[in-house]
């Protein structure tokens, strides 16, 4: 191993140019594709700290008895993906937006009898914050008798599933083409140097060489650039997160975004590493086949 790890330096500063456009190559297709897994764990986590304070308003008909506000409290209550329920007078409502408009005081003094309805305030678990089955628990609950209207955002909850769905889709669609590039690079560099070196391999066959002896450089060659691509990707990546949060700072609800997870990581650096061998792999194969090795 040592003897081909020697060979494989060698190969490396025979041809610095060739091996240094490959690392750069890769490293692009990376940073972009771990751009798009970087915004993708973001906009989960955004989703779930969401997931974990969706609420439903479900607004109450006047002048309906005590006893059907306690018992539409029970009936919310004991609804599948309902986390609790909490009941919100309609004086307590009015002095929270008061409160809330504390600077437009003067809106309220003409004000004659209260409009604000008695409501329930619906937390929903975390597993049920998903927009099909809120849409499902909200349909359920404006058939209760005692329940006039029902509010739970359902546009923006729309919007922000399809926008998160989208992304995903795409930075898979787009991940799989930049490997296809990044293997197109690589197949192509390695069939270069094998070309350029074919008298010298076809010399270390009519002395008795394997075909493993010939390989093992170039794939580790493959291995290398791979992953020194993915290492240069990651560290421009987290200069660019780092330059983004200093500028931006805190996002939604003061969210700050986070980097890549340590598993994430790792995932792309055996990504590169696999690319610079399969790359490798498929370049070799052909070029044994045409030479007969």
């Amino acid at each position: 191993m040592r003897d081909h790890m020697q060979r494989t330096l060698k190969d490396f500063t025979a041809h610095a140019f060739l091996h240094g456009i490959t690392v750069l190559t890769i490293s692009l297709t990376i940073l972009i594709a771990g751009a798009l897994l970087l915004v993708v764990e973001n906009g989960t986590a955004v989703i779930s700290s969401w997931k974990s304070g969706v609420t439903v308003m479900v607004y109450l008909h006047d002048g309906i008895s005590s006893s059907e506000v306690e018992a539409t409290g029970r009936s919310l209550e004991t609804m599948g993906g309902v986390k609790g329920a909490t009941f919100i007078s309609r004086d307590e409502a009015l002095t929270d937006l008061m409160e809330s408009m504390a600077g437009q005081r003067s809106l309220f003094d003409d004000l004659g009898e209260n409009p604000l309805p008695d409501a329930y305030e619906v937390e929903v678990s975390p597993e049920a914050a998903e927009w099909s089955r809120v849409e499902v628990m909200a349909a359920a609950m404006v058939k209760l008798s005692a329940v006039d209207e029902v509010e739970y955002g359902r546009s923006w909850l729309a919007r922000v599933s399809r926008l998160l769905g989208l992304v995903e889709l795409t930075g898979g669609a787009l991940a799989l083409l930049f490997f296809i590039v990044a293997l197109f690079i690589v197949y192509n560099t390695v069939r270069l140097a094998l070309y350029s070196r074919r008298d010298e391999i076809e010399i270390m066959q009519l002395v008795g060489a394997t075909g493993n002896f010939i390989k093992m450089p170039l794939y580790l060659a493959g291995i290398i650039e791979g992953g020194l691509g993915a290492l240069i990707a990651l560290m421009a990546l987290f200069g660019a997160y780092l330059l983004f949060v200093s500028k931006v700072g805190g996002g939604v609800d003061d969210f700050v975004p986070s980097f890549l997870s340590i598993g994430a990581m790792g995932v792309v650096f055996l990504y590169g590493i696999f690319v610079g061998w399969f790359g490798c792999f498929l370049s070799l194969r052909e070029f044994m086949q045409e030479t007969a090795v």
